[in-house]
């Protein structure tokens, strides 16, 4: 199940030092993780799953550092050399998914059998995100931004954050998400998609809400809710 894999891999992200938060938060973290997987019999793997996530944090930013990327995006968008910097960083995709991949391996332990059979599922739908923003060499996100597209995300921010929170007061929690039915899971990702992209369509141009719906149709087509 996927919602149950990205839970468990932010709070273990939410342990590292990487992340500005104070050492009550991080030991609150670190015991919500000991307790996940405790209830998966594997307390003992806590301190593994939590040297999986640094690692995968390490192998992130060994491809990009954020600063740089920002500072070149910057430098470019005057000349229209936006796709010249994307190309460079999405010929870096192999390594990227391999970090990925890495990491749902290393948050397994900590994961019930029904979340660890989800693990190939949750691979290819972010194999199928990376694929998506970096298809002709970044194309796509090259003009997202050309487009004004991360202007209207964070005007949109707060409904979109909206969007999230509908979707997780309708569940509940960790418990209820795990078991809902497979058509349930599909219905609450339109659910979640739709209102999104609805937030999106009162921004001055398309182009983000539309990249965005395409964006969440491609992924899904790489989870078991193509089907559905």
């Amino acid at each position: 199940m996927i919602w149950k894999i990205v839970f468990i891999t932010f709070m273990a992200a939410g342990v590292l030092a990487e992340y500005q938060l104070t050492e009550g938060q991080r030991q609150q973290y670190k015991d919500m993780l000991r307790q996940q997987c405790k209830k998966s019999g594997s307390e003992d793997k806590t301190d593994d799953v939590e040297k999986s996530i640094k690692t995968f944090v390490e192998c992130v930013m060994g491809l990009v550092d954020v600063n740089t990327l920002k500072r070149e995006i910057e430098e470019a968008k005057p000349n229209g050399a936006l796709d010249e910097v994307f190309k460079k960083y999405c010929a870096k995709t192999p390594q990227l998914k391999s970090c990925i991949h890495s990491l749902t391996a290393g948050v397994a332990p900590c994961l019930d059998q029904k979340s660890r059979d989800g693990i190939g599922s949750a691979n290819n739908a972010t194999d199928q995100l990376i694929d998506f923003v970096c298809y002709k060499d970044g194309d796509r996100i090259a003009l997202f931004i050309a487009e004004g597209g991360p202007e209207c995300f964070q005007q949109k921010a707060s409904s979109i954050r909206q969007c999230a929170e509908k979707v997780k007061g309708s569940v509940g929690s960790i418990e209820a998400a795990q078991i809902l039915t497979l058509s349930d899971q599909c219905g609450k990702f339109e659910e979640l998609t739709s209102c999104i992209v609805k937030a999106l369509e009162e921004c001055d141009t398309p182009t983000p809400a539309n990249m965005a719906e395409s964006l969440f149709r491609y992924v899904r087509n790489g989870t078991p809710c193509k089907g559905q």
